[in-house]
């Protein structure tokens, strides 16, 4: 049996929850990054501030730099309610492999 569907790190998306941890998610980033060579972190709604909190992060430290900030108001299918959305795009720093070095991924 073969399983279908999305596995974290097949693209450079990393997107926000509500049950996102700080330490986690900069966790997942970094990997997204070494992978990718960018990230792009999603946040709606009650998640963007966190987003935004990853993207400074990163960015402070030198692990990234901020390419493209950019936001949209989202519909819901069968709702009436309408979503901001925020798009954060981070590339990589020549600093980055410096500062991770101990960080390795493996092919599960």
């Amino acid at each position: 049996m073969s399983q279908e569907g999305h596995k974290f790190n097949e693209n450079n998306i990393y997107r926000v929850r509500r049950s996102s941890k700080l330490n986690q998610g900069l966790f997942l980033s970094k990997l997204v990054l070494k992978k990718h060579g960018s990230v792009q972190i999603e946040g709606m709604g009650e998640c963007i501030s966190l987003a935004f909190k990853f993207a400074q992060i990163l960015s402070k430290n030198g692990y990234a730099a901020i390419q493209t900030i950019r936001e949209e108001n989202v519909e819901r299918e069968g709702r009436k309610e309408i979503n901001p959305k925020i798009t954060i795009l981070l590339k990589k720093t020549a600093e980055f492999d410096k500062l991770t070095e101990g960080l390795t991924l493996r092919d599960n």
